[in-house]
């Protein structure tokens, strides 16, 4: 019965964390920003701004190395994934990311991963290329193909 309660907590604060987070911003127009259109070239400020919106939406789960060890991590089955693991990553598109990101984990067969429709236009771009930098020693650009 306590697991079940710690499990049910950590899920709920998980939900809080993603629900409250990453909204602000330079979050593009209300139609998704125009940078979603087109492969767009990563600078360090938009690495930074990913890393902010990792901090306050993925971290609960993700951990803050993406390693998938956060400290909701070990209620979920499946476990959150690795983003440091290129073997893993390397399968997945930018768009893929990015519809995760906004539609949520079940797309991808990670059911307790909660939709984050919130994060859009350039802060999605700048999430996506900033979960591409845990795996890759540069990432030149991110080419979301019109998801908004």
């Amino acid at each position: 019965m306590r697991t079940m309660i710690v499990i049910i907590v950590s899920f709920v604060a998980c939900l809080g964390v993603v629900a409250c987070g990453g909204g602000g911003g330079d979050g593009g127009d209300a139609t998704g920003g125009s940078s979603t259109s087109a492969a767009v070239n990563v600078t360090p400020a938009m690495l930074e701004r990913g890393q902010e919106i990792y901090t306050m939406n993925c971290v609960p789960c993700h951990g803050p190395g993406g390693k998938g060890d956060g400290p909701s991590a070990a209620t979920l089955n499946p476990p959150p994934r690795d983003h440091t693991d290129p073997a893993l990553m390397e399968n997945l598109t930018d768009k893929r990311v990015g519809q995760t990101v906004q539609q949520g984990g079940l797309i991808s067969g990670y059911p307790n991963m909660p939709s984050s429709p919130h994060i859009r236009g350039d802060d999605l771009v700048a999430l996506v290329a900033f979960v591409r930098s845990l795996h890759r020693d540069t990432v030149e650009s991110v080419d979301l193909e019109d998801l908004q």
